[in-house]
C-alpha cells in the first residue's frame, strides 16, 4: 500500500486509539481521499472520486465504505460532531478492507501468477 495511505490511516488509528474521536474520523476520511487519488481519481470533491472507483470496478457494495467514511470525516471537522468508539473502529475497518481489495489482493495475485509462470518455465526447462 502506498506510504500516503498508510501515513493517514496510522494516524487516524492513533487518533483513535488516544479517544481522540473527531481527529480519527478526519484522519481516515484523509486516508480513503489519498487511496482514491492514488487510484486515478480526479473529481474535484471526494464524493465524485469515490464515484470514480465504481467506475473502476469496485463493487457498489465496497463503494459504501469510503463514502460513509467521508461522512464521518466531514461530520467531524464540519459540524464537530463525535462518532462513539465503536463506529470509528467499524469505519477504520471498512477502510482497511477497502485497502486490501484495491492493493493486498491483486499483489498476492500477481506474486501467485509468478511462482506459477517460474515453476512451469522450470518444468518445460527439466522435461
Amino acid at each position: 500500500m502506498p506510504e500516503r495511505i498508510r501515513s493517514a490511516y496510522e494516524e487516524a488509528s492513533r487518533a483513535e486509539n488516544a479517544s481522540a474521536a473527531r481527529l480519527a474520523g478526519v484522519g481516515y476520511r484523509s486516508a480513503v481521499e489519498e487511496l482514491c487519488k492514488d487510484q486515478g481519481a480526479t473529481h474535484h470533491n471526494l464524493h465524485g472520486k469515490i464515484q470514480e472507483l465504481a467506475v473502476k470496478g469496485l463493487p457498489a457494495d465496497v463503494i459504501t465504505a469510503p463514502d460513509e467514511t467521508r461522512v464521518v470525516g466531514n461530520d467531524s471537522v464540519h459540524h464537530g460532531v463525535e462518532y462513539a468508539a465503536e463506529e470509528l473502529a467499524d469505519i477504520a475497518e471498512l477502510v482497511a478492507e477497502v485497502a486490501v481489495l484495491l492493493y493486498v489482493q491483486p499483489a498476492q495475485r500477481r506474486r501467485m501468477a509468478e511462482s506459477r509462470r517460474r515453476r512451469h518455465e522450470a518444468a518445460q526447462q527439466n522435461p
